[in-house]
């Protein structure tokens, strides 16, 4: 007898929703190329995707996992950490060249990091969690022009990464990756179109401006030397720290 596997309900599902699991779409996306028109779409078909799964309670492959929360609290543990490890690097006389390049931008790093945690609280974070856990709220996580895109329905390549999360995370997803890239966009008009397609308030533009400004690929950067996670000689670290530096680069609050 032929059982359907758990997967393709969720499939099914998806379709029945207006949204079509592809294989690959017809034409790539170039960063380079891309317009404020193709960036304003993708918000919108990323918002869709949120409308048309609203609710979800089933299963995959898998049950869904549930990240609510998840980025923060690295974070959270990123700067706690970094900001015992800064004191030790001031008192070290004899820093390697990653150190004093640490030694030289660290205190603007921490307290950028703490700011952005800071407005979290601030603006109701938590909150929103018990609004995403209510409204049962799910995210694609690869929100991406090569995973999802908008024609007559939304189709999507690779649902793997589907997972029980506040929307806004979605938002955070697709907006970093411009960010790093050095894509030069209002990244604050965005964020209030998306929160305007999604019907969220102002506490939810402050939690996507926070996170977009967390230092994220600097402190990722610190821990990979810090704990010898890559075999990279000092000089390869200190060429991905000021690459790092580059892609976080300003805070939007």
């Amino acid at each position: 007898m032929y059982f359907r596997s758990i997967e393709s309900y969720f499939i099914e599902y998806l379709k029945s929703r207006g949204i079509f699991v592809v294989k690959e779409f017809k034409d790539k996306v170039k960063y380079e190329d891309l317009t404020l028109d193709k960036i304003e779409n993708q918000i919108y078909a990323i918002s869709e995707f949120h409308k048309r799964t609203l609710g979800y309670t089933g299963v995959m492959n898998r049950r869904l996992d549930n990240n609510i929360g998840r980025d923060v609290e690295q974070y959270k543990m990123y700067t706690r950490k970094f900001k015992k490890d800064i004191d030790v690097i001031k008192e070290s006389k004899n820093r390697s060249i990653f150190l004093e390049r640490i030694n030289q931008v660290g205190e603007k790093y921490l307290i950028r990091s703490q700011s952005c945690l800071d407005n979290l609280c601030k603006n109701h974070y938590m909150g929103l969690i018990l609004r995403s856990m209510d409204k049962i709220e799910m995210c694609l996580k690869n929100t991406c022009f090569d995973n999802l895109r908008k024609n007559e329905n939304i189709e999507v390549i690779d649902v793997k990464g589907c997972c029980y999360n506040m929307v806004e995370m979605d938002a955070v997803y697709f907006l970093s990756r411009l960010k790093r890239k050095g894509t030069d966009i209002d990244f604050a008009s965005l964020v209030d179109k998306f929160c305007r397609y999604e019907n969220l308030d102002e506490s939810s533009i402050q939690f996507i401006l926070s996170m977009l400004s967390y230092p994220y690929e600097f402190m990722k950067c610190y821990n990979r030397y810090k704990y010898h996670t890559k075999n990279w000689n000092e000089g390869e670290y200190l060429i991905k720290l000021n690459k790092a530096i580059y892609e976080d680069g300003d805070s939007l609050i």
